[in-house]
């Protein structure tokens, strides 16, 4: 087994897109500035940064290969693009782990990141290093490149000083030898603002100096196998832990491989089924869907390299059949947005329980709404709206339920009717211990901003309420009718606060001018108002804090009455 190598900082940046690439495997650059602030801080604090795996592959195995190699990217928004040059004799490192630490290194040190559609650098307050703030001793903060090199900051509230003077990390970087670190703080900072630097302070300068260009902090494992599977699966092992990944992410590295498409393909197809950001569907969705549709047990619904094989590759790849998919998927959707009326992602629990309506458009090769053949009549739509919601607000599709949807599909291949909601419902109940049953009750556990909460109350709203508008001001929040300060005042249980019961829908510059009112003030001004307080499903009373429990009850009962769906 080969040793791991050190190299430094500045030795990777300086042959990034030269000697480093990123596989065609990787997924884009996601990290946020938050992330970027903490590895500087790491580096600062000597904290391990951890390892690196490069694949150490010659220019002529590339090519004979056809192996991919992308560009690290060069601004945080840009896409990694495909590098074509290839010299044969050439060693190349493609970056299998470690993609987000060094593309973050390069924007920094070589790039820009982008916020607001500008062009930012990353500056370090040369005064920090004394106190830790939320777990950050060293403070880094990206400003717009066009800033002054050194600035400090002011509070803009009182006008007074705050002790953070800025120093651009690349003006840092550019410093020739750490012997001149001393005489340039002395120049730009201390002569500048009349101040004298403490030791420890020039010497955090100098050590992130040090760090950037001259210690060993990138240990990397070069990996020499040829064998792209092999790859395939380290890559796979690397990035399975913690967050680095998503499912899709891994699946796309054996999709890509042989569909050079695969990532442009999903990518638009995704942007115009989520309707302008309306919806939430992934890779992680469609990649499932597929394996559904394709599905001959419960275990090949999982997310497995193994269940993405070069036969099902080479049938998504078929226009045919990608044209077949995409078009079930987007009369799916078309159905949550035009007729269950389910018009956003916070009211959809779980997409999952979307897809065994997909493989029932796709089984049928349903073209369309209405009488005609090959479209779904008004009838089986209403069918498939109450299955939907209720395996929403049921549970069913919560958690692991890959079983759950293989049942689904064996009971709609099992049946004559396209969509047999009964018998689907059936074989869950008898197979599994899940059940898509609904009853008052449930609705006792549901609370403020919890999961299905927004399904719930949009159910009683008679779905009126508009998740998209046109002006911020008027986008839909979750409000305490009788407001957090005064129940807490009034010592009621934190559950019995946040009780849907005492929530309703408002507009968010609405839920900042009510604020933290009292209900009986807030009730003195809508009172009055019948159509206000039959939209907020709002029972009439004096209603006090001594009175909440009364009030909960009777407004459970103005939702159960509302709640038809």
């Amino acid at each position: 087994m080969q040793d791991y190598i050190g190299k430094s900082i500045s030795d990777v940046v300086n042959e990034i897109n030269d000697h480093y690439f990123l596989p065609d495997i990787q997924r884009d650059f996601v990290w946020k500035p938050e992330q970027v602030y903490l590895l500087f801080d790491s580096l600062l604090r000597d904290y391990p940064i951890s390892t690196f795996l490069l694949w150490n592959l010659k220019g002529d195995y590339l090519q004979e290969a056809k192996i991919k190699k992308l560009e690290f990217v060069k601004t945080s928004k840009e896409k990694n693009r495909e590098n074509t040059e290839i010299n044969r004799e050439k060693e190349y490192h493609l970056v299998l782990d470690g993609q987000q630490r060094l593309t973050s290194f390069f924007l920094v040190l070589k790039g820009n990141y982008i916020i607001r559609n500008r062009p930012y650098d990353l500056f370090f307050n040369v005064l920090s290093g004394i106190e830790e703030n939320d777990g950050i001793l060293y403070e880094f903060e990206f400003f717009n490149k066009d800033r002054e090199g050194v600035s400090p900051d002011f509070d803009e509230k009182d006008k007074k000083k705050i002790e953070k003077i800025w120093f651009r990390v690349k003006d840092i970087y550019d410093i020739k030898d750490i012997e001149e670190v001393s005489d340039i703080l002395s120049d730009k900072i201390e002569k500048q603002y009349s101040i004298s630097l403490a030791s420890t302070q020039k010497k955090a300068v100098t050590r992130l100096l040090r760090m950037l260009k001259y210690e060993k902090v990138i240990h990397y494992y070069p990996e020499v196998e040829k064998n792209y599977d092999k790859v395939l699966d380290i890559f796979v092992r690397t990035n399975s832990g913690g967050t680095k990944l998503s499912y899709s992410d891994l699946l796309f590295s054996t999709i890509k491989s042989q569909w050079a498409e695969a990532r442009d393909k999903f990518g638009v197809f995704l942007t115009s089924v989520n309707k302008g950001g309306n919806y939430d569907f992934s890779n992680d969705f469609i990649l499932k869907t597929i394996l559904v549709i394709e599905a001959k047990n419960a275990e090949s619904v999982k997310y497995r390299t193994k269940n993405f094989d070069n036969s099902l590759i080479g049938k998504i790849k078929e226009d045919d059949y990608w044209k077949k998919l995409t078009s079930s998927i987007s009369l799916a959707v078309d159905l949550l947005s035009e007729k269950f009326y389910l018009t956003h992602h916070k009211l959809i629990s779980s997409d999952n329980a979307l897809i065994p309506i997909i493989y029932a458009l796709f089984k049928n090769n349903i073209k369309g709404f209405g009488a005609e053949k090959n479209c779904l009549a008004d009838e089986q739509i209403k069918t498939m709206r109450v299955w939907f919601i209720k395996g929403l607000i049921s549970g069913v599709f919560a958690g692991q339920s890959d079983n759950t949807l293989f049942k689904c599909k064996e009971a709609i291949d099992a049946s004559k009717e396209l969509f047999p909601a009964n018998e689907i419902e059936n074989k869950i109940r008898l197979e599994t211990k899940k059940r898509f049953d609904i009853d008052p009750s449930l609705l006792d556990r549901i609370v403020y901003q919890g999961k299905n909460s927004h399904l719930i109350l949009s159910i009683c709203y008679k779905h009126a309420i508009n998740y998209s508008p046109k002006m911020q001001g008027n986008t839909p929040e979750q409000d305490h009718i009788f407001s957090q300060d005064e129940l807490e005042k009034a010592k009621i249980d934190g559950n019995k606060v946040n009780s849907i019961y005492n929530i309703r829908y408002i507009g968010s510059s609405e839920n900042k001018i009510k604020s933290a009112n009292k209900f009986e003030t807030w009730m003195k001004e809508i009172g009055k108002n019948e159509t206000e307080l039959k939209k907020h499903l709002i029972p009439r009373g004096d209603w006090n804090p001594s009175q909440y429990e009364k009030f909960l009850e009777a407004r459970k009962q103005l939702l159960i009455e509302n709640f038809k769906y």
